[in-house]
């Protein structure tokens, strides 16, 4: 607040003291002068009294909302800062177990690979062997028949 806002905020208070100053400055005032002088002070006095009973009221109560509306304010921080902290413990526990589960999923890939692998592998050898048992059974039949004995023995 400016200076000069100030000074218009008080003219009226400033013009009493003023008032009040020039009257104890003069010497010819009769007694009922100064009573009536007096009176008027203390009216005016009265009047500022109750002004400043009013506006101390005021400001009361806006300090005390004001107060309120901090710890509310406060509350909600407090609140917020929970609600972040928990949101920060779920999102680490995501990532954790994304993580988990894309390793989970790296390593089921590989056996996958392998067993893919393994079995394109036996059934080239399974198909090897059927093939060189039709051979063996249309081209030479004894020789399969020799084969057959010589598993059979074995087992």
């Amino acid at each position: 607040m400016s200076t000069s806002s100030r000074r218009d905020l008080f003219a009226e208070e400033a013009q009493l003291i003023q008032q009040a100053r020039l009257t104890l400055a003069r010497v010819d005032l009769s007694e009922a002068d100064w009573q009536n002088e007096y009176k008027k002070m203390v009216e005016e006095y009265e009047k500022l009294l109750g002004e400043a009973r009013t506006l101390t009221r005021i400001a009361d109560r806006n300090q005390r909302r004001l107060d309120e509306m901090n710890a509310e304010l406060e509350r909600q921080t407090q609140l917020l800062k929970q609600k972040e902290e928990e949101a920060k413990k779920t999102q680490k526990a995501i990532v954790h177990n994304y993580q988990r589960i894309v390793e989970e999923q790296t390593v089921m890939d590989k056996r996958v690979g392998r067993v893919q692998i393994a079995l394109v592998v036996m059934i080239a050898i399974l198909t090897v062997m059927v093939l060189f048992m039709l051979y063996y059974f249309i081209f030479e039949p004894q020789r399969a028949i020799e084969l057959m004995e010589m598993i059979k023995k074995r087992q």
